[in-house]
């Protein structure tokens, strides 16, 4: 018998300072067809979250911190915003379908402060 590739649930952003703006970890959803975000924050921040993907970043292999080829990273369109309005909440971002080969989420700050977590988890459907 089979198993379908997933992507464990896996801290993208850990104590992000949302008194900047905020991209997260990139990941790699090669074989996985549906991705999804768990989002928290606390403070007062205002600003929006957004998902982008790339399929041209390539990180090397090894513990250099600097990719090999940052990549062109586009944003995808989101059934729903998702956006901090300035006390503390949490939010879900289910993309269903991307053949995109690399994803990161991204904040953009407006305004105040809080901190961030955000873990990702993708499956194959």
């Amino acid at each position: 018998m089979s198993s379908r590739p997933l992507l464990r649930p896996q801290p993208v952003v850990v104590n992000g300072d949302m008194s900047g703006n905020i991209t997260s970890l990139v990941t790699n959803i090669n074989m996985i067809s549906c991705v999804s975000y768990t989002i928290s924050w606390t403070g007062t921040p205002t600003g929006t979250f957004s998902v982008e993907v790339s399929n041209d970043y390539i990180q090397p292999v090894g513990v250099q911190p600097d990719p090999l080829n940052s990549g062109t990273w586009v944003p995808l369109v989101l059934s729903t915003s998702v956006a901090a309005t300035g006390g503390p909440d949490t939010a879900f971002i289910d993309i269903d379908v991307t053949g995109a080969a690399y994803v990161r989420l991204v904040y953009t700050r407006v305004g105040g402060n809080g901190t961030l977590n955000a873990t990702l988890a993708g499956k194959v459907i």
